[in-house]
């Protein structure tokens, strides 16, 4: 029963989504509980308690600097992670794919420059995070735009059909279950 409870949420992801949202909410009223919203961390706009990298965001223009580098970086690191990050992984280290659109050397430089880059802004996205609640409802506020419109980038092509898509899966269940050319031994000679 529980196992087949698990198998729903993980299989039908408007399931794990209802799932999502009422384990966020709970979340929420949980730090709501704990007294969350008496904390430095939930005021907004400037503050002289408001400290980012060590810089204090105490007048509305550096929180304005600030508020307004999250919004842009955090738009330009979605939109780069929706554009490289699926073509890494489905063009670069997929072993089913056998061409590729750049030079050798071009595709180790573009995901050692996108490793190097994601490092760096790591370290930003962590302070912003930890600064102040603003900052992190710019981000959200970031990512809903980027994500809506890269995600119908991605939709362009695609209609919806869950027959086809269920048999589809199956499909590729099946795949997996039979022997690949490598795996069948050759014919014995005569």
């Amino acid at each position: 029963m529980c196992l087949r409870l698990m198998d729903t949420l993980f299989d039908d992801k408007r399931f794990i989504m209802i799932f999502l949202i009422t384990w966020l909410t709970i979340v929420i009223a949980l730090f709501q509980e704990l007294g969350l919203n008496n904390t430095q961390f939930m005021t907004l706009g400037p503050s002289t308690k408001t400290v980012f990298m060590g810089v204090m965001l105490d007048s509305w223009y550096k929180w304005g600097l600030v508020a307004g580098f999250t919004f842009v970086n955090t738009a330009v690191n979605d939109f780069m992670s929706d554009a490289i990050s699926p073509w890494v992984l489905n063009t670069i280290t997929d072993h089913k794919t056998k061409y590729i659109p750049y030079p050798k050397w071009v595709c180790v430089t573009i995901t050692q420059i996108w490793s190097l880059y994601c490092n760096i802004m790591s370290v930003f996205a962590i302070f912003l995070a930890m600064s102040q609640v603003d900052f992190v409802i710019i981000r959200a506020a970031a990512d809903l735009c980027n994500n809506a419109y890269t995600t119908t980038k991605f939709l362009r092509n695609k209609t919806h059909c869950p027959e086809r898509y269920r048999a589809l899966d199956g499909e590729a269940e099946m795949t997996q279950l039979k022997p690949s050319d490598a795996e069948t031994p050759p014919p014995a000679e005569v």
